[in-house]
């Protein structure tokens, strides 16, 4: 079996209402779709995406020059193409767009794959149960007042969400303090809370607040200091007694391996985009597993399912909105639960309609 076409699509996703993080301000998400067919029929699918236009289409022209490497080979060997495409990429660098346009091939050819052998995706990667526990994280954003992030909470609740996700960081951050109690008092116990800072804090800040916070009983706290601050993310880890979660800025699993080596975090949640795809996610996971320290996930949901499902120690998946509309079948929640498809590859159908309505 041969790779002999590939197809880009760049897809321009509105969301519901504006969001705004204490980094991210945006209203779309701008999404380079890429298809690998093959002479044996099938068809794998990946994505990466921007939150400007302008950026999107240098990903979809890096994403255009890796796929001459994938053209014409046998998917199946994606470990192969993968060290292929990773050699190719030694000018640029293993960081960057060149590893977001790389994670959306490499993810097709999984897909592919697991297709040829006629299992789904997380069986293939030797997984047993298709459902996964996650929380919610396509609301409670910075930039809603504190009813819109409750009625929202309570909407994913409705859903089957038993987890979900809120952003803070203001400059203030009792006014962070103050909402997220609010928020608690609103929902009560039946949930699990995660709160994102998104960064905005100094390491003193950082642990003041993580103090406070772990009195209204916040499953984890995620990237409360720059991402790069290995040293300050550890300090602030070793601090507090609640959970501390990062690496969703992390390119590759070696930088995986620097945030372990550094105790900077009690969960690491590996991008599949910033990883590369999936090769390396599942290279980070089983460094996650030698550390004995749990891995989650950022974004992606539909595909990270599927690596999740596999990792005996995986705590929980990112469960976000964005690429719904653009599947027949979305996954479903269940009690906490996402619930995927036992249909071969990522079990994914896309939608049509939606491709010729988001077409940028």
């Amino acid at each position: 079996m041969k790779i002999s076409a590939i197809e880009l699509e760049r897809l321009a996703i509105p969301l519901r209402k504006p969001i705004r993080t204490s980094v991210h301000d945006f209203t779309y998400i701008h999404t380079v779709l890429v298809r690998l067919r093959t002479d044996a029929g099938l068809t794998g699918m990946g994505w990466c995406f921007a939150f400007e236009a302008s950026k999107a289409a240098a990903l979809a022209a890096l994403v255009e020059d890796l796929a001459t490497i994938y053209q014409g080979r046998d998917p199946r060997a994606v470990r192969a193409n993968f060290a292929a495409a990773w050699r190719d990429l030694n000018f640029l660098g293993h960081a960057g767009a060149a590893m977001m346009a790389l994670s959306s091939l490499d993810t097709a050819c999984w897909d592919l794959a697991a297709q040829a052998a006629e299992l789904p995706l997380y069986r293939y990667l030797g997984g047993d149960s298709a459902r996964v526990t996650a929380y919610a994280s396509s609301g409670l954003w910075l930039n809603y007042s504190v009813d819109e992030v409750i009625a929202e909470a309570e909407a994913f609740y409705a859903q089957g969400h038993r987890a979900m996700k809120m952003r803070i960081g203001r400059p203030d951050f009792m006014t962070d303090i103050d909402r997220v109690s609010l928020v608690r008092e609103a929902m009560g116990s039946d949930i699990e809370l995660l709160v994102d800072v998104n960064q905005a804090w100094p390491e003193s800040v950082a642990i003041r607040a993580g103090r406070l916070l772990e009195a209204l009983d916040i499953f984890w706290l995620e990237e409360p200091v720059y991402y790069a601050d290995l040293d300050g993310c550890a300090r602030v880890t070793a601090a507090l007694d609640m959970r501390v979660a990062t690496g969703e800025t992390s390119y590759g699993s070696a930088s995986v391996k620097q945030h372990l080596d550094a105790r900077a975090a009690d969960v690491l949640m590996p991008d599949l985009q910033r990883m590369g795809g999936i090769t390396e996610y599942l290279n980070a996971a089983t460094l996650c597993a030698a550390y004995n320290q749990p891995v989650s996930s950022h974004l992606f949901t539909e595909a990270s399912a599927h690596v999740l499902a596999a990792q005996p120690h995986a705590l929980m998946l990112e469960h976000m909105e964005w690429w719904e509309e653009l599947f027949e079948n979305p996954l479903a929640v269940e009690e906490g639960q996402v619930v995927m498809s036992d249909r071969p590859g990522l079990g994914l159908t896309l939608s049509v309609k939606a491709l010729t309505q988001f077409a940028a």
